[in-house]
This record gives C-alpha cells, structure tokens and sequence, in this order.
C-alpha cells in the first residue's frame, strides 16, 4: 500500500472517530438533509469498518448506535432508519416508504458486534430486539417463501427506481440470517435453500433444477438475454437486469461464484472505462435518461432537492462505500488483484481532485466529488477497500 493511500485510510479512520458520539455513529459532520444523525445503515456500515480496524473508539459508537436505534424499536418490530442524537421523540421509519434495510443492517451489525466482541450484556439486551425484528420481515416476505418484497424507496436507494425483491435487500437478508444461526446454533438448512434459490435466480444460468426458477417463463425470458453479473431485482414477470453494486458486491460476500461469473463481472467492470478512463464502479447500470421508461419514475421521486441527474448520485455515480464493499467481494472471490487495481484508480481519482472532503460520490463520467461531504459512508468505504487488499481476516470478522 502506497503512502498516499495509506494516509487515506488514516485519515478515514479519523473521520469516523470524529463521527463517534455517545448515542452513536452520525452519518456526517454536516447538518443538511438529516445528516447529522443516527442513520441505521450508515452507522452500521461506519460499525463494520471500526470492527474490521479493532477500533475501540469506533466499536463503542457500534455499540450505542445499536442501543439507540433498538430503544427506537417500533412495536411491530421496525428498527428506525434514522434517530436524532438525544432526542426520543421523532425516531423516522422511512418518509415516502419504509427502509427494509434499516431493518437487515441492524441484525448484521448486531450479530457482528456480538461476534467479534463477546460482549454478552449488550446481546442480552439486543438479542430479543433483532428476534423481533426477524419476525417483521419475515411478514414482508408476504407469501412466506423466503424473499424479501422492497417497495419503490425502501432502501438506501430511495429516489432510484428499485423495488420488488431486490438483490441488495435479499443479500443482506441472508447475511444476517447466516450470523444469527451461527450464533444461535440453529439449523441452517431452510436459508442454505434460500441461498441457492437466490443465486441461481438472480443469474441466471444453464442446467439449474426446474424447482429453483422463481417464475419459468421469466426465467427462461432472462436466459435469452444473459448478463455478465447479478440482476438488480426481479418482479412478477420480468427481470430487471441493470447493475446494482451494492447487491452485487454482498452477492460475492455471500457467494462463491464460478470461474466464469468472475470473469464475466470482471470484463464488466472493465468495459466501463469508456465512460470515464478508470476502472470504476457505479452505483446502478446503464444510466437512467430523460426519455427512458424509468425516467418517469425517477424524476420527482426526492426528498429536498433532485439529485439523479445522469452520472449523479444513484444513477451512474460512483459511491467509495460500495467500491469497498465490492472490492471485499472480489477478494472473498480470490480476486485480489482486480480489487487492487480498482483502488490504484480509486486513489488516482481522489489525488486529481482539488476538492476530496470524503463525498458521497463522483460524479459517474467527470469523476468530480459530489454530494454531501465528511461523509462516514465514504470513510468506511476507504477502510473496506484497504482491507479488501491488506488483511485476509477481513472473512473471519465479517462472518462470511
């Protein structure tokens, strides 16, 4: 590792220290749009890179970011997406629809804090708030067959047109699902199903077991058309097979995928140079155009301000957090090389910006900063990728 890159993992890891308070991990030093609060997803995220590094300043504001969000616990079971530090009364579940993923990130990170602490006062109060949370999602399954159904803006993605049952919230469903029954000791035969359901459904492939295809005309519509990665989500009757790096990065946390798939992501990935002269990874792919079927979905579905120009922000930009967490996916797939070169492009990016305060992505065709900055998504994300290429103990940590 370069001294330049390792004075940005430093500096990432100061960053989180700094985000670090007593309620918890805020998503970012600056107050605009909510930030400046206890995200679930992000303070988790921002967890798993204190618990990668053995930080004990981060690891603590793990710990108090679970404690605060499971004192926010809804009664039927939703953790809260996001919670004001100190203040007890305006704990949100989501503004346009519910965040699922609230709910997933809050298991995996409880479940991780227990695994690699042995804290066993705070499981004992965290163990029946994820108990009750497994059983809500377990309700959105909605036909009890093991997927989860996202609605439009129910995930980190929440003014990007994913929804139905979607590989991110599904990888990360059974993510946690593995760690609890690791921990529980529970049988684990019913999730292992779903996990071969899973990753033969959401690529799909040749010579499969009939009674593995979610729907057989959809399936065999997808075969026709193959594509060289994981498919973003699947509904009834078709499959959506853009790129989503977040799903596809924790398929291959979650998966061990053939020689083939490697090589099939890696000429992807490699294919998207043209776009910008660097081995990135954008967020979602191909970009969503004024003019598009989705655009109509895409176009007034915010928040504050609208963000997802093409290349920005969800549609086409470059978030550091899932270049991490893809590239831990690469190595967990015996891919350190390709990882490493996606953070030589990575570090070549950040050292031409005259602007670098740990945005929240670059812009997917400039590779200018953008967004939001002080951002603990991108600090965790320079964390994943140094230990992606650094630290082989990165599996036995994260449980996988």
């Amino acid at each position: 590792m370069n001294s330049q890159f390792h004075k940005l993992y430093e500096d990432a890891l100061v960053l989180l220290r700094r985000l670090t308070t007593p309620n918890g991990i805020l998503a970012s030093a600056v107050t605009a749009d909510n930030y400046k609060r206890i995200w679930a997803r992000d303070a988790i995220i921002s967890g798993i890179a204190g618990l990668l590094t053995d930080d004990e300043i981060v690891i603590a504001g793990l710990k108090n970011s679970l404690l605060t969000l499971a004192a926010h616990q809804h009664e039927l079971g939703m953790i809260p997406s996001n919670v004001s530090p100190g203040n007890t009364t305006d704990p949100s579940y989501g503004s346009l629809a519910g965040r699922i993923d609230a709910n997933t990130w809050f298991i995996i990170g409880a479940c991780l804090y227990y695994r690699n602490t042995q804290d066993e006062k705070t499981w004992k109060t965290l163990q029946p708030v994820v108990q009750k949370c497994r059983n809500y999602l377990k309700t959105i399954e909605f036909n009890a067959k093991g997927w989860l159904y996202t609605p439009l803006s129910g995930n980190w993605a929440d003014e990007y047109p994913v929804h139905g049952y979607t590989l991110y919230d599904n990888m990360l469903r059974i993510w946690g699902e593995s760690l609890w029954n690791d921990i529980q000791k529970e049988p684990n035969e019913a999730l292992q199903h779903i996990k071969e359901k899973t990753y033969i459904n959401f690529w799909p492939g040749e010579n499969i077991w009939p009674h593995y295809s979610y729907q057989e005309s959809s399936f065999n519509e997808a075969l026709k058309k193959p594509t060289p990665h994981f498919s973003a989500f699947i509904l009834p009757g078709t499959y959506d097979t853009r790129f989503d790096a977040a799903g596809n990065a924790l398929a291959l946390l979650n998966f061990r995928i053939t020689a083939d798939q490697s090589t099939a992501i890696l000429n992807f990935i490699a294919s998207l140079k043209k776009y910008s002269s660097k081995k990135v990874i954008p967020a979602f792919w191909p970009v969503i155009r004024k003019g598009d079927r989705d655009w109509e979905l895409l176009r007034n579905n915010y928040a504050f301000s609208f963000k997802n120009k093409p290349y920005h922000f969800h549609n086409g930009g470059i978030w550091p957090v899932w270049t991490g967490l893809f590239c831990l996916g690469l190595a967990n797939n015996g891919r350190t090389p390709a990882a490493k070169e996606i953070v030589n492009d990575f570090m070549a990016i950040v050292s031409e910006s005259e602007t670098w305060d740990f945005q929240e992505y670059f812009v997917g065709n400039t590779l200018q900063p953008d967004g939001k900055t002080q951002m603990g998504f991108t600090a965790s994300g320079i964390v994943f990728m140094h230990h992606a290429i650094q630290n082989a103990t990165f599996k036995q940590k994260l449980g996988i």
